[in-house]
């Protein structure tokens, strides 16, 4: 692999300019607009060889095969146009500029699957029930053969460059240039098996299987597709490299209530930074800028930081503290707490006000309740005690 891997960088940085150089929004699109190039040029010459190749033996499951190719070929139009789209730079009507318009290509490559999934399943059942005979032609297995060749390297490829910019559009392709030399290993074996038994039905259910693997590769593509348009959960690596950044920022002790939103091109993170208020509201709003300038260095996109001064506990305080964390062991679906604070309400009755982490498996329904509880216990605990402000942090923050 490692072979393949020098030839692919080969390739890349002769098609690719300054491929070495780039920053990575500039390179993922031309990442994604040469793995749709590549594509298109090996799909139309497969396409026009199966095609033939099909048409001459009267295999409908050749002629599948063939015209699953178009689906591929689709697909690779709806990257290049994609990622030329995604290249723009941004309007007033799009001030988040068009990465997104990425996501939105598996959702029509999905739909292209199960349209095409239809028509050639119907093709299939005819040649089930009413089967016609194939004319066996000793060089077509091989020649077929050797498409998957050319198709098992425009797969790795195709990944390298997705791989190279992590992008799930080019590795949607990927996938889908994978199932087809599985289908073509299949329908080589139909037709060898087909003329060694005398059976023309054969070729009609691997038509079937074809269809089957259309609308199997169509319902993962969709569901990909959806969850990032829809609003999706940034990695477990991400949010611990923003925390890894914020933490190697002099004065920023931590960070808390990460919020991060992609739009493909570009990330749009907010977060709090736990520093000490000793430092004073302009050493703090420094320290802050500081953080998101760090970060918008690591991520090419904007961050807006919101300060949290920690205070220096008096003895008491920090008595209502530990009550505090006692409390919480009785509330097994509380994970973690931050931005604690004790306020005077009155002559000897304090306020206790905290952000609370919730488990995520908790829903917001419950959260009511839960704080609630943790009030009602609390007040029990601390005579003096007035009332609780408790915020509970909403699923989409860190």
């Amino acid at each position: 692999m490692k072979i393949l891997d020098h030839l692919h960088q080969a390739l890349a940085r002769k098609w690719i300019r300054d491929f070495d150089n780039l920053d990575q929004r500039d390179l993922r699109n031309h990442c994604g607009l040469l793995a749709g190039w590549v594509s298109v040029v090996l799909i139309l010459i497969l396409f026009t060889v199966k095609l033939t190749l099909g048409t001459m033996a009267g295999s409908v499951a050749v002629v599948a095969d063939a015209f699953h190719l178009l689906t591929h070929l689709a697909n690779a139009v709806i990257l290049i146009i994609s990622f030329w789209v995604a290249s723009r730079p941004p309007t007033m009507r799009t001030p988040f500029g068009h990465g997104r318009m990425e996501y939105v290509a598996p959702l029509i490559m999905s739909i292209i699957l199960f349209v095409s999934g239809f028509q050639i399943g119907g093709r299939a059942g005819r040649q089930i029930l009413e089967p016609e005979a194939v004319l066996f032609w000793p060089a077509l297995p091989w020649i077929l053969l050797f498409t998957v060749i050319v198709k098992m390297w425009l797969v790795e490829f195709v990944r390298f460059l997705g791989r190279r910019v992590n992008s799930e559009a080019i590795m949607a392709i990927a996938v889908h240039h994978r199932i087809d030399f599985f289908i073509t290993l299949s329908v080589v074996a139909a037709y060898t098996l087909e003329h060694i038994l005398k059976r023309p039905g054969i070729d009609g259910y691997m038509g079937i299987a074809v269809t089957l693997s259309l609308f199997y590769s169509g319902f993962n593509h969709g569901k990909e597709a959806v969850i990032p348009i829809l609003g999706r959960a940034p990695t477990r690596e991400m949010i611990g490299k923003i925390r890894e950044t914020a933490r190697g920022i002099d004065g920023v002790e931590d960070v808390h209530e990460i919020i991060v939103h992609d739009y493909g091109s570009m990330y749009l993170i907010s977060l709090h930074a736990e520093i000490p208020e000793r430092f004073g509201p302009e050493k703090m709003h420094a320290t802050a800028e500081r953080l998101e300038g760090a970060l918008r260095r690591e991520y090419r996109g904007e961050v807006v930081c919101h300060t949290d001064p920690l205070l220096d506990y008096s003895p008491e305080i920090q008595g209502i503290e530990a009550q505090f964390k006692e409390a919480l062991n009785r509330f097994p679906r509380i994970v973690d707490y931050h931005d604690f604070r004790v306020v005077g309400d009155s002559p000897g009755k304090i306020i206790i006000v905290a952000d609370i982490d919730a488990a995520k498996d908790v829903p917001e329904a419950r959260f009511g309740e839960i704080v609630s509880g943790l009030e009602a216990h609390l007040k029990s605990m601390i005579p003096n005690l007035s009332y609780c402000t408790f915020y509970v942090t909403p699923k989409f923050a860190y």
